[in-house]
């Protein structure tokens, strides 16, 4: 029930975070994400979706491309649906489903992307989500992660502390982990980070250790 409740919470402010954060178009990490697609007809899946703001900018961004957004919050999809309804986007699905327990057949997809997600999770509970990512992704596709990163300039560090103050116990080690290592164990190496407005966008391909 607490859960349930979070989430609701959750959808009601999370465009608000997002419009805050990553509001300048040139530094977004939305925009990096499609900067990295190419402009080739791709099947996309965005795990944990949220309220969609990935999946919709991608899909509007990439009309050739075809994009699935998952998440098993209620309230979260019950928001994205309604922006869904007023985007005209016809090239988005949005399915409620379990990140670690996917439904969808191995080496399905060209492009999975992560956004805002892994920083809240246990070391096995993202372990389930990266191997299930791993499973659904061709051999060449790419899985995208977005992290958040600590700012180098003042006024954002200010700004990033209320970030910090609202995520859950263990978010400032994360944001010291070596991301290479961290991927490995997982079966993934890094292939490019983008640095964005207190984010970092990472590019990750699958490698052959499990």
């Amino acid at each position: 029930m607490e859960a349930d409740e979070n989430y609701q919470f959750n959808a009601k402010v999370y465009d608000i975070l997002d419009r805050t954060y990553f509001r300048k178009a040139a530094s977004s990490p939305r925009n990096a994400v499609i900067s990295v697609l190419g402009e080739e007809p791709l099947k996309v899946l965005d795990m944990c979706t949220g309220t969609g703001t990935n999946a919709f900018a991608i899909a509007g961004a990439r009309r050739n491309a075809k994009v699935i957004g998952i998440d098993l919050s209620t309230a979260m999809l019950k928001k994205a649906v309604a922006k869904w309804e007023q985007a005209e986007i016809s090239n988005v699905k949005l399915l409620q489903m379990d990140a670690a327990n996917l439904q969808f057949s191995n080496e399905e997809f060209d492009v999975v992307l992560i956004s805002l997600v892994l920083h809240e999770l246990s070391l096995a509970l993202a372990g389930k989500l990266l191997g299930e990512a791993r499973r659904v992704l061709k051999n060449t596709g790419k899985l995208i992660v977005v992290e958040w990163e600590e700012p180098v300039s003042l006024v954002q560090r200010i700004l990033f502390y209320l970030v910090k103050k609202t995520e859950p116990a263990g978010f400032e080690d994360f944001l010291k982990a070596e991301m290479d290592q961290y991927f490995f164990r997982f079966g993934f190496e890094m292939t490019q980070t983008i640095h964005c407005d207190y984010s970092k966008v990472m590019v990750l391909r699958k490698n052959e250790h499990i």
